[in-house]
């Protein structure tokens, strides 16, 4: 195929719909396949199960009301769909039942809550730094083994000294959230 013959502009806008439906997957498919891999048996089962989900999503689309979270829409969906496909490998093998499965599923709902307040205060809490104190926890925590040396080589510290300084700063950060979450709930 010459360049001629592949034109790589799309034929069509895709509608802002198709666009919105994308930006929402692609931001919550990681967590809806933690939650998909969490009621079947193993990877393979969660890889098929998200397939379905995917597809159902897609086709479900225009059911979904924006007002509301899209995570726990996609959710519903993935545990149907898997309730579905327990249903259809019960004969195969064994799986936990479906009490079991809805109490993991309201767990992982609560669980999501709280880790998504966290993450959020930790944000926030991560802001509060002075800007040397945040560059050193994003190095060290984005980078490899090796790097950690380095980093505390550039720092003129010891590897015990900037072990340290990160569990005072883990610390602070850790006390930051407690009270930023203690100060929401209050109002």
């Amino acid at each position: 195929m010459s360049e001629a013959e592949y034109d790589s502009t799309p034929s069509k806008e895709p509608s802002p719909r198709t666009v919105e439906l994308l930006k929402l997957l692609g931001t919550h498919e990681r967590s809806l396949f933690a939650y998909v891999y969490a009621l079947t048996p193993n990877w393979q089962d969660a890889e098929e199960v998200m397939q379905e989900v995917r597809i159902r999503i897609w086709q479900d689309f225009d059911r979904y009301d924006p007002a509301k979270p899209f995570g726990c829409w996609a959710r519903a969906i993935a545990f149907y769909l898997t309730l579905t496909y327990r249903k259809q490998k019960n004969r195969q093998r064994e799986f936990f039942s479906t009490q079991l499965l809805r109490e993991v599923s309201d767990t992982y709902e609560t669980l999501v809550d709280s880790t998504s307040e966290r993450r959020a205060a930790l944000r926030r809490c991560l802001d509060k730094l002075s800007e040397r104190k945040r560059k050193l926890i994003e190095d060290y925590y984005l980078a490899a083994q090796p790097a950690r040396a380095r980093i505390a080589e550039q720092l003129s510290l010891k590897p015990n000294a900037l072990r340290q300084l990160l569990f005072r700063i883990r610390k602070t950060l850790f006390e930051c959230v407690e009270r930023t979450l203690r100060s929401e709930m209050r109002s």
